[in-house]
């Protein structure tokens, strides 16, 4: 599988449906197109605090703090999504092809 890579604009997600873990996106809008999650394959957080001298030493002043979901939707995508937890806004990163 090769992975597209989205445009990095954020996306619009409903909440979840009663189905899916606590905090996973329940769909996201894609070319115009909805897309419902369906279920979820993976989960995982990444939060840059955990490495501040490493930050430091590329110069990188932001923190980010994202929970990433590798969720299959209705239309059979297999995809990524991160929510932005400093910013609030959801983000689709792949679609696996």
């Amino acid at each position: 599988m090769s992975p597209f890579w989205s445009d990095g604009v954020p996306v619009s997600v409903p909440a979840p449906t009663d189905e899916l873990p606590d905090g996973a996106p329940g769909g996201f809008e894609h070319r115009s197109r909805p897309h419902r999650v369906q279920g979820v394959s993976n989960h995982w957080r990444v939060h840059s605090a955990w490495w501040p001298e490493a930050l430091a030493a590329h110069g990188v002043e932001v923190e980010t703090w994202r929970d990433y979901w590798e969720v299959l939707t209705d239309t059979g995508l297999l995809c990524v999504l991160y929510h932005d937890l400093i910013g609030g806004a959801w983000y689709l990163e792949r679609i696996h092809e």
